[in-house]
């Protein structure tokens, strides 16, 4: 059973300046009657739910989502609506993705979208993803179990994998270059919010 989860967008950068693209950018029975033990305490369905699995893994889906003050510095705002998702993104399984889009002045933009899956962990989810156009490098950042990239056109996508929660990173540019450069910047503060497996 896939448990989908929460997907928002974020942009994030590096040290105390913000990150414009176009210009920055250029590199979790019978008998005798025995007495009877005590009955065990009461405890609700809600109770119950709210104590298992399902529970737990969308509290990891909610905290892997990078928020409005992760992009206190990066000079972004965001978008209406939220972007399409990229030919990456649908080749993410199921769920029931959820996001917004965050836009740089410049017209470049990062959608990140966070799904939790209950009966797999999302390293192996991940193994499963197969996305069109080339492959990305992009180094393991501290906290994430796995990671995989891949560029397609301007548009690069960057998925990480923590736990029971796969985070996706992507982000349209001018060109693939700066696309790419983008999305593996920001790869390890989506990875610092990952649950630790």
């Amino acid at each position: 059973m896939v448990l989908a989860a929460v997907a928002l967008t974020v942009l994030t950068g590096c040290a105390d300046r913000p990150n414009d693209l176009e210009t920055y950018y250029d590199k979790p029975a019978g008998g005798a009657a025995t007495p009877s033990p005590p009955a065990p305490a009461r405890v609700s369905v809600d109770q119950t739910a709210a104590n298992g699995p399902v529970n737990h893994i969308a509290e990891d889906v909610a905290a892997a989502v990078l928020t409005r003050s992760d992009l206190a510095n990066e000079g972004v705002r965001e978008a209406a609506a939220r972007a399409a998702n990229g030919s990456c993104f649908d080749a993410v399984p199921a769920g029931d993705p959820r996001g917004s889009t965050w836009l740089y002045g410049s017209g470049s933009s990062l959608t990140q979208q966070v799904t939790g899956y209950l009966d797999r962990t999302a390293a192996d989810v991940l193994a499963q993803v197969d996305c069109d156009g080339s492959v990305l490098t992009v180094a393991r950042p501290a906290g994430a179990d796995a990671v995989r990239a891949w560029c397609d056109g301007t548009t690069c996508t960057v998925l990480l994998a923590g736990g029971h929660v796969l985070s996706g990173l992507q982000v349209t540019a001018s060109t693939q270059t700066r696309a790419a450069d983008a999305a593996s910047g920001l790869a390890p503060l989506a990875a610092d919010k990952l649950p630790r497996s």
